[in-house]
C-alpha cells in the first residue's frame, strides 16, 4: 500500500509539473483586431440642400454637438437621453477605441466590404439615414462611421436608438444595399458578428422641443 501511495503521489507532482510548464510557455491571447474597448456617437445638426436626386449636406454655423459615450458593453452613462428635432437633420459620427485608448474606426473604412451600419428602434417613417462615409474620394462605401440622419416625424415617447456596426462574412455586402440602413432582420439576412451595439433613449420632439419624455 505504500508503494502504491508513493507511485501515486509522484503520478500526481508529475502532471501538476507538466501542467505548470505548459502554462507558462502558452503565448499571451492576443487582442482581436478589431475588439473596441468604447465608442461615441456625435450628433450635430446640419443643413440638407436638395440637389438633383439626391442631397448635399451643409455645416450650421455654432451648431452645438451632442456626443454620447459607450462603455466596452455599449451602454451610455445612465440617465442618457438625447432629444432631436422634428425636420432637423445631424451629422452622426461614430469614434471607436480598442483598449489602449487607440482610435479605430479608421479600419471599418479601410475594410468597407466586410463593414456596415445599422440605425433601428425608431417606429417606422421617423427617420431617413444616408451613409456618408468616403475614402480617397470613393463614395458609396455605406459603412456608416459617418452619416446623415433627417428626423421626419416626432414621437410620442422615447424609444431606444441602437447603432449596430455589422462585421460581415466575406462576400455578404454584395447583398446589402443603402437602403437596408434600418432592416430589423439584419442580423438572420447578413452574416457575421457585430463590432459595435450601441444603445440610448432618444426622443424625436416637435420643433420646439419639450423638456418632458
Amino acid at each position: 500500500m505504500n508503494k502504491l501511495r508513493q507511485y501515486t503521489l509522484a503520478a500526481m507532482v508529475a502532471l501538476v509539473a507538466i501542467s505548470f510548464q505548459a502554462c507558462k510557455k502558452d503565448p499571451k491571447p492576443e487582442i482581436p483586431e478589431e475588439e473596441i474597448g468604447k465608442a461615441e456617437l456625435t450628433f450635430v445638426e446640419v443643413e440638407r440642400e436638395a440637389h438633383d436626386d439626391h442631397f448635399h449636406y451643409n455645416e450650421i454655423a455654432g451648431a452645438e454637438e451632442e456626443t454620447i459615450s459607450f462603455d466596452a458593453n455599449g451602454l451610455p452613462p445612465v440617465g442618457t437621453h438625447l432629444h432631436l428635432h422634428e425636420g432637423a437633420t445631424y451629422k452622426v459620427t461614430l469614434k471607436a477605441y480598442d483598449f489602449a485608448g487607440r482610435e479605430t474606426q479608421q479600419e471599418f473604412l479601410d475594410k468597407p466590404d466586410i463593414h456596415q451600419a445599422f440605425i433601428l428602434g425608431a417606429p417606422e417613417g421617423v427617420f431617413t439615414y444616408v451613409y456618408g462615409d468616403r475614402k480617397d474620394h470613393e463614395p458609396n462605401l455605406n459603412v456608416g462611421v459617418t452619416g446623415y440622419l433627417t428626423v421626419n416625424s416626432h414621437t410620442d415617447k422615447s424609444f431606444v436608438f441602437r447603432y449596430v456596426l455589422r462585421h460581415l462574412n466575406p462576400g455578404v455586402k454584395a447583398n446589402i444595399t443603402a437602403a437596408n440602413w434600418n432592416d430589423p432582420n439584419f442580423a438572420t439576412k447578413f452574416a457575421g458578428a457585430n463590432d459595435l451595439d450601441l444603445k440610448f433613449e432618444c426622443h424625436p420632439v416637435e420643433e420646439d422641443g419639450h423638456d418632458h419624455d
